[in-house]
């Protein structure tokens, strides 16, 4: 008799990023209990955890991902109670609350058996996959972020001293291609500005490296002259080639290899992701991983099949709570002119709608559930499932997800037949279910 494992098959439910601030198990829609079934049914159930666990997550970062997302740790049980036996914690608000947030959800997590990647107590930890052990096999995860605000990335350890606990980075470079006439005119303005004379003066103190004779460094950005204006951006090698070391390693620790990846960078538009995070993820699946689960953006974005494993660029949303925080620093009232003092946190989420108006747009509360098959080691089937966050309804109500149905259902699985088919990736719409066309 051989192992179940040796069969090579696997049921997967992927979400993408889960921003969860409030109890879970109370709710009892219907169309809120068929999500959890069809979480239930899947061997891995996998989501983004955007949020510190800790009830005194130590203090707030001077930098964070554009909020200060900590909660009390008990939503972690609530994450559980919904499904999720997988947790990326590599993402923007991974150390909201510094070394001791990311220490404080690294312990909630495992006094849980949660099994999650992508933050540690140093850079390798970070790195390193983690692992599950199911009756199907072992399921292998690496996660990583390239959307990284100032001081979230993991330090590495010395003998002579410690690693910063941190999450997973995964930085780029990027370089905006212009015209002739543009380059000299950006020289202008360094010129007459002193910019030009500063960076000269740092180049020489600093001993940098000559820039190519085609090539100007502006305030920090890359410009490039072209005949083909636009934006180019690739990953940073050395961290590229750290992360994917893992993915070859848990290629042969593991049954199965999976990839997260939280990037909210992009190209022209929003929805298509930047040319370095399509150069990492099909490197990861080159190297030996099973799917690539991408989030980050807070919208869908389109999927890849690549060398017949699939790349989600971004799944969107499955729970959107920050606007019902408990509590925030004092700098996020006065990054809204409000009075930390004075203002509420009602306030708060007011002013925030009120300059962010991209919050309102209904892409945002807008999603989908994936099931993902896999059958003697080969991808058999993808399944979507539309999923909506309440867009239209009050803040209490709003951002936790419900199954769609309808004109809505069926608008969402359009918007992912557009945004997947530059990748030559076709879904098939049916009973407002999408069926991934794997040829």
């Amino acid at each position: 008799m051989s192992f179940e494992a040796a069969r090579r098959t696997l049921e997967v439910a992927i979400t993408g990023d889960s921003l969860v601030t409030r109890r879970l198990s109370s709710y009892r829609e219907p169309d809120f209990l068929v999500l959890r079934d069809l979480l239930g049914q899947a061997d891995v159930r996998f989501t983004n955890l955007e949020v510190v666990l800790g009830e005194a997550p130590d203090y707030p970062s001077e930098h964070c991902g554009g909020n200060w997302l900590g909660v009390p740790p008990y939503l972690a049980d609530e994450l559980s109670w919904l499904g999720f036996n997988l947790f990326s914690t590599a993402n923007n608000h991974g150390a909201d609350f510094g070394p001791g947030g990311v220490l404080s959800t690294i312990h909630e997590l495992a006094t849980r058996g949660l099994v999650h990647a992508g933050v540690g107590e140093n850079l390798t930890r970070a790195r390193q996959p983690a692992y599950m052990d199911l009756a199907a096999g072992r399921v292998a995860l690496i996660a990583a972020t390239s959307t990284i605000p100032h001081g979230h990335a993991a330090g590495e350890q010395r003998q002579d001293m410690s690693g910063r606990p941190g999450v997973n980075p995964l930085r780029h470079e990027t370089t905006y291609q212009v015209r002739h006439e543009t380059m000299e005119a950006l020289k202008g303005v360094a010129a007459e500005s002193g910019i030009a004379e500063a960076a000269a003066q740092r180049a020489r103190y600093r001993k940098e490296k000559p820039i190519p004779e085609h090539e100007y460094k502006f305030l920090d950005s890359r410009f490039r002259v072209s005949d083909s204006p636009g934006t180019r951006s690739t990953p940073n090698p050395r961290d590229m080639e750290e992360i994917l070391k893992w993915v070859r390693d848990a290629r042969r620790q593991a049954d199965f290899c999976f990839v997260s990846l939280h990037a909210h960078e992009s190209q022209l538009v929003n929805t298509k992701p930047a040319e370095f995070v399509e150069t990492f993820c099909r490197a990861c699946i080159e190297a030996g991983a099973d799917a690539v689960f991408g989030h980050g953006p807070h919208i869908l974005r389109g999927i890849e099949i690549h060398q017949g494993k699939p790349v989600f660029y971004s799944l969107g949303n499955f729970m959107m709570q920050s606007s019902t925080m408990q509590r925030v620093p004092a700098e996020m009232y006065q990054k809204y002119d409000l009075d930390a003092f004075g203002s509420t946190l009602a306030d708060v989420w007011d002013a925030r709608l009120d300059q962010e108006l991209i919050r309102k747009e209904r892409i945002y509360y807008e999603s989908v559930l994936v099931r993902m098959s896999i059958r003697d080691g080969v991808l058999a089937g993808i399944t979507l499932y539309p999923v909506h966050l309440g867009t239209d309804t009050p803040r209490p109500q709003q951002g936790r997800p419900l199954l769609a149905h309808g004109e809505l259902a069926v608008k969402i699985l359009e918007d992912m037949q557009r945004l997947s088919a530059p990748y030559g990736t076709k879904i098939q719409i049916k009973d407002e279910v999408g069926m991934v066309d794997l040829g």
